[in-house]
């Protein structure tokens, strides 16, 4: 038999378990637990694949049930709570959930969540001894490298960027640089990209990043979070305070901070320029192929122009041929004259119809030759 994964829904609500368990027990294994507690016991004794966590729950609430289970296991966290406004999403991105499902649920949206999170979680699995040793790797670089260093090396990196991707790669290796972790979103002309460090946002990152978008440029603090927003790069930097109130911590920590927030500006602004460059290759590398398409265009009308009057020729010399063949057949077939006429009017009004319908063909053909004419002052 297949193994299936196995869910663990915990709500204080057992109607909402019901309806839950109703939905998601044809497809997975599931477990119940009406509160926290009871969850983070029964965690402790059976593995489980994914939590779908309430938020509001006797004793202690979802928030810290997912805190201390992060702690020790490595276990994707939905929370599922009718509070979802920006302060409860980062609320629940500050102690480690992966996404955020509204009260009440749609089934679809549910299941979505879960197939995503549940492949997103195996992939990660899979790469984590990969991912740990390059993490060591740049832990070290960043032992060996000033902090003003990261930035010039991001932007000698950065300058051989040649697409989106690669930039925002770079700008979360800065960061790694600087022991610091986040996620990136890039808006190109063509494509918008949202990356951690280990790939693709998850999809409460994402929410953060559009939250983000909406705010004017600059510097935001985000609870115990900051964000950059400049245009079409957006930087979410995870435990970097922008507001560090005297006495709050120590102050080498305080002052790391600050040094940490103006150098990620200053490289987010440069990342911004690049955007900017990379943007504008990808435009004048479609110009030259509109460019060779006007080209070829022009090339192909000028043929089926050609054509077309050879054509037209030929039906106006057959047309010709099989009027004198039939003039020359009346002598032989006995028809009146008024008969002959007939016939020769039909011939000749269906020849006028056929060569009519060429010159369609040539009215679109001019037609075409204007466009590509008008395209070639432009391209």
């Amino acid at each position: 038999m297949e193994n299936r994964s196995r869910i663990l829904l915990v709500d204080d609500d057992e109607l909402t378990l019901h309806m839950l368990t109703a939905t998601l027990e044809q497809d997975y294994e599931v477990l119940h637990a009406t509160d926290g507690e009871r969850a983070l016991q029964q965690m402790s004794t059976q593995a489980v694949d994914l939590v779908l966590l309430d938020v509001e729950m006797p004793g202690i609430d979802g928030y810290e049930v997912c805190r201390r289970l992060k702690e020790t296991a490595d276990v994707p966290v939905i929370f599922h709570s009718a509070h979802t406004s920006i302060e409860e999403r980062l609320q629940g991105y500050r102690v480690g959930g992966d996404d955020y499902l509204a009260k009440p649920f749609d089934p679809a949206e549910l299941n979505a969540k879960i197939v995503r999170l549940l492949q997103l979680h195996a992939s990660r699995r899979e790469l984590s001894g990969q991912l740990d040793e390059a993490m060591n790797a740049v832990l070290s670089t960043a032992d060996m490298m000033g902090e003003a260093g990261v930035v010039l090396e991001f932007q000698r990196e950065a300058n051989q960027c040649k697409s989106h991707t690669e930039l925002a790669q770079a700008i979360l290796a800065a960061l790694a640089r600087w022991s610091w972790d986040g996620c990136v979103r890039v808006t190109g002309r063509r494509q918008v990209l949202s990356l951690n460090a280990r790939g693709e946002c998850t999809a409460l990152e994402a929410t953060l990043l559009d939250h983000l978008q909406t705010q004017t440029r600059g510097i935001h603090a985000l609870g115990p979070h900051t964000g950059f927003v400049y245009g079409e790069v957006l930087v979410f930097v995870r435990n970097l305070a922008m507001n560090r109130p005297e006495g709050s911590m120590e102050r080498a920590e305080s002052e790391r901070m600050g040094r940490a927030i103006d150098n990620i500006a200053l490289l987010v602004e440069g990342a911004l320029s690049l955007v900017t460059a990379l943007d504008a290759g990808s435009t004048a590398r479609d110009l030259d192929e509109i460019r060779k398409l006007v080209t070829m265009t022009r090339d192909a009308l000028a043929d089926i122009q050609a054509r077309s009057h050879s054509q037209r020729m030929e039906v106006q010399q057959l047309a010709q041929r099989l009027h004198e063949q039939v003039e020359t057949s009346f002598l032989h077939l006995g028809l009146t004259a008024t008969q002959e006429d007939q016939v020769s009017s039909i011939i000749r009004e269906h020849g006028e119809d056929v060569l009519k319908a060429l010159d369609r063909g040539r009215e679109l053909q001019d037609f075409l030759q204007r466009i590509v004419q008008k395209l070639g002052q432009y391209v």
